[in-house]
């Protein structure tokens, strides 16, 4: 009986230090340098500062772990932007509008389809330098 009573509170014991600590991560407690409570590859102090949830392997719950989303640059917080196939980056800034169609216009955000077969959007490639090479037939 005496045994068993140990056993017992070895376990609460136990039980309720795992508690506490999942607690104070819940309730924004000091994170532990090198932890990765839900194993996405991202430690919960750098899940602490992008705001992204450390105990859920998919904050946005758009089937892509919080680091295959930050790995292609996609926001890990909206589920609505999705890692492009090819790997493209989300370089949109967020504050775009069209322009115009002159030479240093901005463009319209134009949706085309990219070698893997994907839709993708101009203004994701926002920043950088890009050849578009298109074709018509008729």
């Amino acid at each position: 009986m005496k045994l068993i009573l140990v056993r017992t509170r070895t376990l609460l014991y136990t039980s309720l230090l795992l508690l506490i600590s999942g607690c104070g991560q819940l309730l924004g407690g000091a994170c532990i340098e090198g932890e990765d409570a839900d194993n996405d590859g991202i430690t919960d102090c750098d899940e602490e500062v992008t705001g992204t949830d450390p105990l859920l392997e998919d904050s946005d719950g758009d089937g892509y772990t919080d680091a295959e989303e930050v790995d292609c640059i996609s926001d890990p917080l909206d589920s609505s932007e999705k890692c492009y196939a090819c790997g493209w980056p989300h370089n949109n800034p967020g504050d775009l509008s069209s322009t115009g169609n002159s030479i240093g216009d901005v463009i319209k955000n134009i949706k085309m389809n990219d070698q893997c077969g994907e839709r993708v959007q101009i203004w994701d490639f926002f920043g950088e330098y890009h050849i578009l090479y298109m074709t018509a037939a008729w």
